[in-house]
Order: C-alpha cells, then structure tokens, then sequence
C-alpha cells in the first residue's frame, strides 16, 4: 500500500509538473526570459536569442525569412594577410556562427594574394569578403558589385582603425626612422595593401622618397614582410600593427623586442566586411545581422571560448564590429590619388 502512495505520489507529480511547463510554454511572450540551453530553439512562434549588449537570453518573435534564391552554400573570402591554415583556424568560430545563423554551409575561399580576392568577387565567385580598405576600393573600382557594413573594433568602446608599421630587426642601429629607407631593400606586402604598401608609400613620398630610391620586394603576406626583415632577406619592411604586437609573437616566431617600429602611420579606416548586392537581399540582411551581432563576448556565451582572452573574431585582436558605409573609404582614395601611383587603378 505504501509502495503503490509512493508511486501514485510520483504520477501526480510528473503530470502535475508536466502540466505547469505545458502551461507556462503557452504563456510565453516575446521579451521572457530564456536559457543558454534552449538559444535558437523555438516555441510557437518565439525564438531564444542572446542580446549581446545586455547579455541575457529572451524569447524573441521568430520572423519567417524568404529564403528564394538563396545559393546553396556561402563562400567567404579573405585578403591573405598571413597563410591561409593560420587564417582558417582563428576564423573557425567566425565561419560557426555566420553558418549557424545563415543555415548555409560557409566555404573559406583561399587565394595566394590580394588580387586573387578582387578578381573573384568582381566574377562574383565569393559572396562575403574581409578586405583590407584598399583593397576595397580596388575592388569596388574594378566593378565589384559589393557593399561594406561592417568593421572590427578593438574593444567594446572602441572605433575601427588600425596602423601600418615600418620596421627592421632591433639590432639595426642603422634605422631609427622612416627616412633611413632610402636605399635599402624594403619589404612590402602586396601592391593592394593599406596597411602594407598604400599608406607607406605615401609616407616615403612624403620625405621626398622616390620608388627608385630603394628596392622594393613583394613578400606576399603580412607576416612574410615581417619574417623577411627577421631573417635579413629586407632591411626593413611594413607591416599591419597587431601581427608585429600581437600575432607573430603569441606564435613564437618572433621574439617580443626583437622586431623594432621606426615608423607609424596615421590611422587607417578599419577594414570592411563587403557584401554583393546581387545577392538575394533577405540573405544580405541576416548576414549583415549576424555579422554585426559578433564580439567575443557573444562567443564565450554560446560556448565557442572558454574565456575571454584568446577568443578569436577575426584573425586579430578584435573585439566585435560596428556599422560601416562605402563613403567611410573616401580617405583611403584620397591617399591614392596624393600617391599618384600606378598600384591605384
């Protein structure tokens, strides 16, 4: 008898609890509360989403998206500031998300330099690229069909932009600033970098620095520029700001001091993430949404990092991204025009 009030006890409670979440699932409206756990389930009409500004998970109205037209998988481009394994695996959590949010599976598309970048969103082969601002321009210019929305930021409160770099090994005591270039071996990235050969064109240019007064190598990545000073290949060289400060050191490949900046730009406007605009335009809209709702505190909350520190966005230290417009770049074709040079068109 004891057994059989237990067991109908345990009954009544199952129904009874059964009951109540039954009860409760029907009494939901948009703004509740809801659990890491049940991010992206859906509930009748409502969806669990993750409000990255107040950091708190809520039911949310689930709009129907008009999927026709739709390609069947996304293919992302990047400039090949470093080679494209180092670029793949600090992009992983990057590619997770845009393909969780799109539905689509997402491509990394590799090239071996920025013109390959240009080339294929002008033939419209890659639907969402990450280029460096001249090379935006470049492709912009060259009829890509393409929309910048948004760039990376540093930090919470941070504005987008960054710096170019000119350097040479801490033992050169040789260099102590930009004008000892003239008649060295300089290292450049690529010809349609900002950060790599735009904007320390337009330095050298400055100083009275003519392309004849020094011998220009074309190392081909960011990182490359800076390991060819290292090994003395360049006698100095440009390079972006985070892969002297921050990723070529936390890799070990160079030493922290070892690497000496004689030179910084002003800030360039920071780099964009370009859309095509043939694309259909509900598919552009999540994107652009998913993209802009990224930082890495969005990505420790679904369980992409375990901290904070170390959470890659992007290749670089970001921290998130903020809106953007093609008419943000108009400084980076100023500087092209004032350089004059040939790289522009």
């Amino acid at each position: 008898m004891k057994k059989f009030h237990k067991l109908a006890v345990a009954i009544f409670a199952v129904v009874s609890i059964s009951a109540i979440t039954g009860g409760a699932a029907l009494a939901l409206k948009a703004g509740d509360a809801c659990t890491k756990a049940q991010l992206k389930k859906t509930s009748g009409n409502l969806t669990c989403t993750y409000d990255s500004k107040t950091k708190k998970y809520k039911w949310a109205s689930a709009t129907k998206i008009d999927k026709k037209g739709w390609p069947e998988e996304l293919v992302l481009g990047v400039v090949p500031s470093e080679n494209a394994a180092s670029q793949l695996v600090r992009m992983k959590n990057f590619i997770t998300v845009l393909s969780q949010d799109t539905g689509l599976p997402v491509k990394f598309y590799s090239v071996t330099d920025y013109a390959g970048i240009i080339e294929a969103q002008v033939a419209r082969r890659i639907d969402v690229a990450w280029y460096g601002p001249f090379s935006y321009v470049l492709a912009k210019a060259r009829g890509a069909k393409i929309e910048p929305f948004a760039a990376p930021i540093p930090s919470a409160t941070g504005k987008p932009g960054y710096y170019s770099y000119g350097i040479t090994k801490s033992t050169n005591s040789n260099v102590t600033k930009l004008g000892d270039f003239k008649d060295k071996n300089v290292c450049f990235v690529d010809a349609a970098s900002t950060s790599g050969y735009l904007y320390p064109l337009a330095g050298l240019l400055s100083l009275g620095i003519q392309t004849s007064d020094y011998k220009s190598v074309f190392a081909g990545g960011h990182d490359k520029s800076v390991l060819a000073v290292k090994s003395g290949q360049c006698d100095v060289g440009f390079a972006y700001d985070d892969m002297v400060d921050v990723n070529l050191v936390e890799k070990g490949l160079i030493q922290k001091g070892e690497i000496k900046v004689v030179w910084k730009s002003n800030v360039i406007a920071g780099s964009p993430m370009a859309v095509r605009v043939d694309l259909p335009k509900s598919l552009q809209d999540v994107i652009k949404k998913s993209i802009l709702e990224m930082n890495v505190p969005s990505f420790v909350s679904k369980g992409l990092c375990a901290t904070e520190k170390g959470c890659y966005i992007l290749e670089d230290s970001s921290w998130g991204f903020v809106k953007v417009d093609d008419a943000y770049y108009d400084g980076i074709r100023q500087v092209c025009e004032s350089t004059r040079s040939s790289k522009c068109k």
